[in-house]
């Protein structure tokens, strides 16, 4: 197993003690119209998903770039194991998202921001087809029936509102490998300070909501738990507090999101959430195409628009890969160079120079579709992944479309 010690410090090294941030912003937030034209504005939960940094995922129905198939030839895809791609999957975050319209039971058009518009099934979505719930300006909870939903359309909170009931769980989170800072959720499943930790102790189960949390450090199968008041719990017994755990996940605001398995956990220690970047829905932009040159093995420069992996073509779109027991997923807006290394390992350079090793997923390893290149003016090219020597995003070109 590969470990890349250098490069996870940078996350967590920024100061926004600056920021006067509130939770108000970083709130998933919209309109719901129901089946009856009844019109539900507030706050949104829908599943774990809370906040604009969260994740959503469904499935595509189809893949696009097939019609290029005679381009790519006599290739087999997936190392060699298929004559068609994989099913993708479609993932980014919510901030990212315009609208979603229920058009079947399991399947949805998801509007982006900036017009576009997806016809995506439920995969393995974990909010489709389930009931959502909208914490309304007068602070009433409404829960919704997926099949009572025809629309909605998400928007920033306006300033006038108060705060939401759910305050987010924000702090630093401890590997051997580096720090991470930002909204976590914990176990997979915990994202509010009125959330509970669970464990025993003495005997007894004992609950505490993170909220009264200063610190929660790993004594492998248990806890020490750190009170607000300086009081020292060691619990166990409970998948909260102990190697049971399902991973603490912690959403980075100019990063993408992390995961950190139990085995790397080292400690999480809170911080007020004025210390910690919330973004807002307006820090979203409209997404633009991928844009870059692609240098093969074989010394051709190709430069242009790209489908990378045959699937992921918008800078909001997400890159997955794993380091040890690191989960990272990356919007490629945040990536700069992509170098495969071999057929397990890539190397990545995000925006701010540092720099990741990542592996364990199709889009950095040799289960990777390849990528099509769409140059200006040409016939389309096909460059399967065995043959990329480096990829290189965010050229001139493509920076004059975020200017």
């Amino acid at each position: 197993m590969l470990k890349t010690l250098v490069i996870a410090c940078i996350f967590g090294c920024s100061c926004w003690c600056d920021l006067q941030a509130q939770s108000r912003v970083a709130r998933i937030y919209g309109e719901v119209t129901t089946v009856m034209n009844k019109k539900v504005c507030g706050y949104i939960t829908w599943g774990k998903s809370l906040y604009w940094t969260d994740i959503f995922t469904a499935g595509k129905i189809e893949n696009p770039y097939m019609r290029y198939r005679e381009v790519m030839g006599n290739v087999r895809f997936s190392d060699g194991q298929r004559d068609m791609p994989v099913e993708h999957e479609f993932s980014c975050r919510f901030g990212n998202i315009r609208s979603i319209r229920a058009i079947r039971a399991d399947r949805i058009e998801l509007g982006v921001r900036g017009g576009n518009l997806i016809e995506l099934d439920r995969g393995r979505s974990a909010v489709i087809g389930n009931t959502l719930s909208v914490e309304r300006n007068d602070g009433k909870t409404v829960n919704l029936m997926w099949d009572h939903i025809s629309e909605i359309i998400f928007m920033a909170a306006p300033d006038s509102i108060a705060e939401p009931k759910d305050q987010p769980i924000t702090g630093i989170v401890e590997t051997p490998y580096g720090i991470y800072k930002g909204i976590v959720q914990w176990d997979m499943d915990e994202n509010s300070l009125e959330a509970l930790v669970d464990g025993r102790l003495d005997g007894s189960v004992v609950s505490v909501a993170f909220k009264n949390i200063r610190s929660i450090e790993s004594l492998g199968n248990s806890s020490r738990v750190t009170l607000n008041s300086g009081r020292e719990l060691n619990m166990w017994g409970e998948n909260d507090v102990n190697a049971t755990n399902r991973g603490i996940a912690v959403n980075m605001p100019s990063i993408g999101q992390v995961i950190v398995r139990w085995a790397e956990f080292k400690a999480f220690k809170s911080l007020p959430i004025e210390q910690v970047k919330l973004l807002s829905y307006d820090d979203f932009a409209a997404p633009v195409r991928l844009t870059g040159v692609v240098e093969t093995r074989d010394g051709r420069v190709l430069r242009g628009v790209l489908a990378y992996d045959l699937d992921e073509a918008m800078d909001f779109e997400l890159l997955d890969g794993r380091n040890g027991n690191l989960s990272y997923r990356i919007p490629f807006k945040y990536i700069r160079e992509i170098e495969p290394k071999n057929y397990k390992y890539t190397w990545i350079k995000l925006a701010g120079g540092s720099e990741l090793v990542l592996g364990g997923e199709c889009d950095v390893t040799s289960a990777n579709d390849g990528v099509l290149v769409f140059r200006a003016g040409e016939e389309v090219v096909y460059v399967r992944w065995r043959d990329v020597k480096r990829i290189s995003l965010w050229t001139k070109e493509s920076d004059k479309l975020n200017d």
